[in-house]
C-alpha cells in the first residue's frame, strides 16, 4: 500500500508540457500543492498564502502585481476610538489616527460608548487630513448626536492617511462620550497583467477546501484549458481512498475488511480509467 501511495506522489510531481510560461507555472504550482497536501507535511493554507505572496512580486511597501480598488460591496473600515474628556467651551481634545489604503475618512459618534452604555453627543470642530502630499480640511463645528456620522471622500486611494479632529463634550458627559475616526479602506485586487494571475486565482479557489476534491478539480480545469484534456487523474481522491482502505483492512472487524477491499478496488479503478 505504501509503495502505491509513493508511486502516486511520484506521478503528482511529474510536470506536463504546456504552451506558455503562465500555464506551466499554474500547473507546476498545482502539482506541487497536491504533493504537499497528499503528504500532510505542511499547513496547506499557510503554504498557499506564502506562494500567493511570492507570485504577487513583493516590493518595498507593497506588491508589483496588485492594485487597490474601491470595494464593489460592503464598507471595510479601520476604526480608531477616543473617549472625549474636554468640556465644550473650555477646551478641546486633539484626536489623531492613521490608516492605510484609504479612499475616505468618516467621523462617527456611535450609538453606544460601551457594550451596555449609550453614547453621548460630541462637539466636533475641525477635521484635518493629510495624504499623498496633499491636505484636506473640513470644518464640522457642530454637535454630533449618537448614531450619526460625517464622511469625507479623498477622491483617490492613498497608501497612507493621517487624520485628526478637535472634540469636546458636555461637562456631565466627560469621558463618557465616544467619537471615532474610520478609514474607509480599499480592497486588494490582483492585476490580470501578472503572468501568474491564473495561478493565483487557482490557489485562492482551493484555499480552505484543499482536503476535499478541490485540488483535483482545479488541476483538471487547468489541464483542460491547457491541453483540451477531458480526463484527469484524481490523485488526491485516490490517495485518500488508499489510506482509508489500508486503515479498514487492518481493522479487526470483518465488515471493515470488506469495506477496505471495496475501497481499494475503487481506487485502483480510478488509476486505470
Amino acid at each position: 500500500m505504501k509503495r502505491i501511495i509513493f508511486a502516486l506522489l511520484f506521478l503528482a510531481a511529474v510536470p506536463l508540457l504546456a504552451d506558455d510560461c503562465g500555464t506551466m507555472t499554474q500547473l507546476a504550482t498545482l502539482y506541487e500543492l497536491r504533493n504537499v497536501a497528499m503528504r500532510h507535511s505542511y499547513d496547506v493554507d499557510s503554504w498557499i498564502d506564502k506562494r500567493v505572496d511570492y507570485l504577487r512580486a513583493p516590493v518595498e511597501g507593497g506588491y508589483r502585481w496588485v492594485r487597490w480598488v474601491r470595494p464593489s460591496s460592503g464598507d471595510p473600515v479601520d476604526k480608531h476610538m477616543h473617549k472625549t474628556q474636554a468640556v465644550h467651551g473650555s477646551g478641546t481634545d486633539s484626536f489623531e489616527a492613521s490608516g492605510a489604503h484609504a479612499y475616505g475618512v468618516r467621523v462617527v459618534v456611535p450609538a453606544k460608548q460601551s457594550l451596555f452604555g449609550r453614547n453621548n453627543p460630541v462637539y466636533v470642530g475641525t477635521v484635518r487630513i493629510s495624504y499623498g502630499g496633499r491636505t484636506k480640511t473640513e470644518r464640522i463645528d457642530q454637535w454630533m448626536n449618537p448614531d450619526t456620522s460625517r464622511t469625507i471622500d479623498l477622491g483617490a486611494i492613498a497608501d497612507r492617511v493621517e487624520a485628526s479632529l478637535d472634540a469636546s463634550t458636555a461637562a456631565k458627559d466627560a469621558n463618557q462620550a465616544l467619537v471615532e475616526i474610520h478609514f474607509r479602506q480599499a480592497q486588494l485586487e490582483d492585476d490580470p497583467a501578472n503572468p501568474a494571475y491564473n495561478t493565483i486565482q487557482s490557489l485562492r479557489r482551493v484555499r480552505g477546501s484543499w482536503s476535499g476534491d478541490a485540488i483535483d478539480e482545479e488541476i483538471a480545469r487547468a489541464e483542460r484549458d491547457a491541453f483540451g484534456t477531458t480526463e484527469s487523474l484524481p490523485l488526491m481522491s485516490i490517495a485518500h481512498d488508499l489510506r482509508r482502505a489500508e486503515e479498514l483492512i487492518r481493522s479487526k472487524k470483518e465488515e471493515d475488511h470488506e469495506k477496505g477491499d471495496k475501497l481499494l478496488k475503487e481506487a485502483l479503478r480510478k488509476l486505470r480509467y
